[in-house]
């Protein structure tokens, strides 16, 4: 099975939280936005963690990284009035657009997607 992970979903998993261990399932290929990953980086900098760190957990995960190229900008842009509501970041964005873009569920760790009515199989983790 193949699946589009949002950045909340990498963190959980590299973090210990209630959600990760999806990432271990067997015969599972992952999708991740370039986006997500620069957010992966950036939240384990922040806690004091460093690169080489996420290198660390990301290397044995089955992920392929994506490239955020100009159709992914135009639908990241497309989807910020539909997600106002909700308070999406980019990030956020970046992952449901990748998941459209290859009609993929998404997971995510974020409760707040729940409430989105795009025709994306959102998929909470926890």
């Amino acid at each position: 099975m193949t699946k589009v992970v949002d950045s909340s979903v990498l963190l959980a998993g590299m973090l210990g939280e209630e959600g990760g261990d999806v990432l271990d399932l067997p015969r599972e290929v992952f999708h991740v936005s370039a986006v997500n990953l620069a957010e992966v980086y950036t939240k384990i900098l922040e806690r004091g963690g460093t690169a080489a760190d996420v290198d660390l957990y990301l290397r044995p995960l089955p992920l392929r990284i994506r490239r955020f190229d100009e159709g992914l900008a135009r639908e990241v842009g497309r989807l910020r009035p539909l997600t106002v509501h909700l308070g999406l970041s980019l990030g956020d964005r970046a992952c449901l657009a990748l998941g459209l873009r290859l009609g993929l569920p998404v997971l995510t760790a974020d409760r707040k997607w729940s409430g989105l009515d795009l025709g994306i199989d959102v998929r909470l983790v926890r």
